[in-house]
């Protein structure tokens, strides 16, 4: 008996010694453990949980008293851009939130199945936005299920709509237009990376949605799920890893960095790890990525 009770103990040490330290992070709020997600929720009656995945796979299992939302919900409507993929305006933004029970003072969590890149790219549209209480599920569905925590089935439970306002002015320091990565293209200040698969990289592939095949000039490549551990929960590495995988490349935090993927969303994903996990200060998300920069037949495109 007393051996099974030492090594019980042994047992609960190691799991604790384990345990993942979010204050390494620069901004520890905004990348919460599942466990900690529960607590938030448990607690505080100003919270909503936005589950970023289609309607079909959010019926099937989310997190208890989260709301669906999916990528249309916040990207601009089809008639403002000759292009897809950009992002929702500040008036269109409100009004999603108001539906959803938001205020100013809600506590944001967000999650998904993919390691958390969509809930980074709508972490990016809030945050640039200006809503502070924002915070991404470490892991996303994994993580939650990986905790061993329960999950829910069928529809969204309604929330009571509110009349959202956003209380800060946009900051479009953390956004990047066209013409600011084609200056970056010719004066070589600023890091221009390409955060897609090595196949669209080199040119290889073209996705859906962009308009020829190629890379915005810059040899810099740094897939989205670098930073995440290839496991079955999908975490973000620590803040050592996260710092030599960049450093690598010549990244750190003095450096400009402009971040592109296809339509700005694994790019997000790069933002809030430089951003929010390294506390880098001076990176942009290129909202418009690949898809305009391709649209635009004029502009030079890199291959193999």
């Amino acid at each position: 008996m007393k051996k099974l009770v030492v090594f019980l103990m042994g047992l609960f040490i190691v799991s604790v010694a384990m345990a993942k330290d979010y204050s390494q992070y620069a901004n520890p709020e905004a990348l919460v453990s599942p466990e900690k997600a529960k607590k938030i929720m448990e607690s505080n009656k100003n919270v909503v949980v936005f589950d970023v995945r289609r309607s079909a796979e959010f019926m099937v299992g989310h997190i208890p008293g989260a709301v669906d939302i999916w990528r249309n919900d916040i990207s601009a409507d089809k008639n403002e851009y000759p292009f897809g993929g950009m992002r929702a305006t500040v008036e269109k933004m409100e009004n999603v939130l108001g539906q959803y029970g938001v205020d100013s003072n809600t506590h944001i969590l967000i999650y998904d199945a993919k390691a958390d890149y969509d809930a980074a790219r709508l972490w990016w549209i809030l945050d640039m936005y200006g809503h502070e209480k924002i915070s991404l599920i470490d892991g996303g569905i994994d993580g939650w299920k990986a905790a061993g925590l329960s999950l829910e089935v069928g529809f969204a439970k309604k929330k009571d709509k509110k009349v959202y306002n956003f209380n800060k002015k946009t900051d479009y320091s953390k956004l990047a237009y066209l013409n600011d990565v084609k200056q970056a293209v010719e004066n070589k200040k600023t890091i221009i990376v390409d955060t897609r698969s090595e196949k669209e990289h080199l040119g290889r592939v073209t996705k859906k949605g962009a308009f020829r095949p190629g890379r915005i000039p810059s040899k810099t490549f740094i897939p989205w799920e670098t930073a995440v551990h290839n496991d079955s929960d999908k975490t973000f590495k620590s803040i050592s890893q996260l710092k030599e995988i960049y450093a690598e490349h010549g990244i750190d935090s003095n450096s400009q960095v402009i971040a592109y993927c296809q339509s700005g969303v694994r790019s997000a994903h790069t933002t809030f790890v430089l951003t929010q996990l390294l506390g880098y200060k001076k990176v942009r998300n290129f909202d418009g990525s690949w898809i305009e920069w391709s649209y635009n037949k004029k502009l030079p495109a890199d291959k193999g």
